[in-house]
């Protein structure tokens, strides 16, 4: 087993460029002068390196990482784990901050009960494909829990077709036809395209030169705006992307561990 593993650590090792390790142990290097001449300061002994001196640092710790180079990946993999502990801290923090535009919506954009004490916060976007898939395992939830209230946040970050999307399903609360036209556009077979959306909002009873009208109101840009703001507070830089428990769930999850996440909270 030892050996396997060396041999994939030996495979993954070969795609980091020569050019990344010089920058490595530069890196390296510079931080432990500046270290020891820190340390001889708080000794309040002035000390500074020649030429030749820092040159032999540098061949120390090259050869060092030549010779024991799994410190490499180690150091990148403790960089990565720190930087999704930071991003989480923060996520939370705005969670906090923002939950009265977070966890509020019109009625007519909650799937589920709308007066449920449990709450999801989902933001999606018409032409993403899982969050086609996401939307089959949020109306499932909402079945099998019926305190359960889905929070949709229309979050167009796709393109203008998105942006078009997002506008006529906004306009489609103005005729109380949102929730309807919503699942429809969203499990649509095929592409979205501007014909594609007139079409499905046609087929669900919306007034269509109403809906267009609607479409350029200030409210709706304003609504659409407000919530990128908020998205771009929580970092959140794809979709589908889920808030629960106060934490951000990227990307699409099975039901499984929906509930599994749900129970968590209770």
């Amino acid at each position: 087993m030892k050996i396997r593993n060396t041999y994939f650590f030996l495979q993954r090792l070969q795609k980091i460029s020569s050019a990344f390790l010089k920058v490595i142990v530069l890196l390296v290097a510079t931080f432990f002068i500046k270290l020891l001449s820190q340390t001889y300061v708080q000794a309040k002994v002035e000390v500074t390196f020649s030429k030749n001196q820092t040159e032999q640092i540098f061949a120390l710790i090259e050869r060092y990482i030549d010779n024991n180079p799994e410190i490499v990946i180690r150091a990148l993999e403790k960089i990565q784990n720190k930087e999704k502990e930071e991003l989480a801290t923060e996520q939370k923090r705005q969670i906090n901050q923002n939950k009265k535009l977070l966890f509020s919506n019109p009625a007519g954009m909650i799937l589920g009960n709308p007066e449920g004490t449990i709450s999801i916060v989902e933001f999606f976007d018409y032409q993403c494909g899982y969050c086609k898939k996401m939307l089959r395992v949020l109306i499932k939830a909402t079945k099998d829990n019926s305190d359960l209230r889905v929070i949709l946040k229309e979050y167009p970050i796709l393109g203008p077709v998105s942006l078009t999307a997002a506008q006529a399903s906004l306009a489609s609360l103005k005729q109380d036809k949102y929730k309807d036209f919503h699942q429809s556009l969203m499990l649509m077979n095929g592409r979205i395209s501007e014909r594609a959306i007139f079409k499905v909002a046609k087929e669900v009873g919306l007034n269509i030169e109403k809906l267009k009208a609607d479409m350029t109101d200030p409210e709706i840009f304003s609504i659409i705006n407000s919530t990128r703001e908020l998205g771009q507070k929580l970092a959140i830089r794809g979709t589908p992307a889920l808030v629960v428990n106060n934490e951000i769930i990227p990307g699409a999850i099975s039901l499984n561990r929906l509930r599994n996440l749900l129970a968590e909270e209770n």
